[in-house]
């Protein structure tokens, strides 16, 4: 696994025989990820990044003897706005500048986004690494028998309106 500022809990490790590319295609196809362009936003020797979607990243990290290992962490920008507020240094971000690097203005409303991207992620790399689509698919309805005529048999007077005596004794 390897440290991105954030620290370890914002990156997640997947070891598998698939390929970069295919596993870039994979999420991109059914996961609703882009697809990258290879560049290393950590710096050399710490992962490229194979796909992206929100402020996650898929990062190919390593590959050995036909194995490729694989992270799921968030942005650079958002790896920031994390480290930042896990070490006390939240207040130096304006509403203005949360809002210009997530969409949010608040502490709270950042981290339980980033949060819930991160887990959306993590599940959309484990679905394509079993070749699954990002949802199942709906379970079809069983198919309702077609009856021709009419369904239900009522008294002829079932729909008949009351008068004036039913009502007041209904009311009570």
């Amino acid at each position: 696994m390897m440290l991105y500022p954030a620290g370890p809990d914002w990156a997640h490790t997947f070891e598998t025989a698939l390929g970069a590319s295919t596993l870039a295609a994979r999420l991109a196809d059914a996961h609703g990820f882009t697809r990258s362009t290879l560049f290393q936003p950590f710096g050399a020797g710490r992962g490229t990044v194979i796909a992206q979607r929100d402020h996650l990243l898929v990062l190919a990290v390593h590959a050995a003897d036909g194995r490729h290992w694989y992270e799921v962490t968030p942005s650079l920008e958002m790896q920031n706005l994390l480290w930042s507020f896990s070490h006390g240094y939240g207040s130096q971000w304006s509403a203005l500048e949360l809002r210009a690097l997530c969409g949010c203005t608040a502490w709270p409303e950042v981290i339980a986004l980033a949060r819930q991207q991160f887990a959306s992620a993590v599940r959309s790399l484990e679905r394509a690494l079993s070749g699954l689509p990002e949802r199942d698919a709906a379970a079809a309805a069983p198919d309702m028998p077609f009856y021709d005529g009419d369904v239900m048999e009522l008294p002829a007077d079932y729909l008949t309106s009351m008068t004036g005596a039913e009502v007041s004794e209904c009311a009570r």
